[in-house]
């Protein structure tokens, strides 16, 4: 069963989707950006800024749905501009502790000033653990 996650005042969706949906103990969040969520409007035109935003975005949602960044196992990332990849990574490295989730970054025309988009998936029902997998 689908159970819709948002938020009255925050991060809102412009287009026929859902900002995010817990499915059997999983949370998928749809891409959020650097958005204001009081305003509707993107925050700045500086990468950090919006990816700081980005995750302000990320956190209410998963808290709405009772998990953190500690239960998020996926990020899929879009860049305006692969160029800014350090500024945005200098962000995001410290989002994560311990283990990071996995991570796939892309370049992208993104819409209304984006320079960032990030899509997570995470698992609610417990802090993910990383063990050791194959090698010794």
């Amino acid at each position: 069963m689908k159970t819709l996650i948002s938020l009255e005042s925050g991060p809102t969706t412009v287009g026929a989707y859902s900002p995010g949906l817990s499915v059997g103990g999983w949370i998928f969040l749809a891409g959020q950006g650097g958005f204001d969520p009081k305003t509707g409007k993107m925050i700045s035109d500086d990468i950090a800024e919006q990816t700081a935003q980005t995750f302000r975005n990320i956190e209410a949602l998963l808290e709405a749905a009772g998990a953190s960044l500690d239960n998020v196992v996926s990020c899929l990332v879009h860049l305006a501009d692969l160029s800014q990849f350090g500024a945005f990574n200098a962000i995001f490295e410290t989002k994560f502790a311990g283990v990071k989730p996995v991570r796939t970054t892309v370049g992208a025309d993104l819409l209304a000033g984006m320079l960032v988009e990030i899509t997570v998936v995470a698992r609610a029902s417990a802090a993910v653990t990383a063990e050791p997998i194959g090698r010794p």
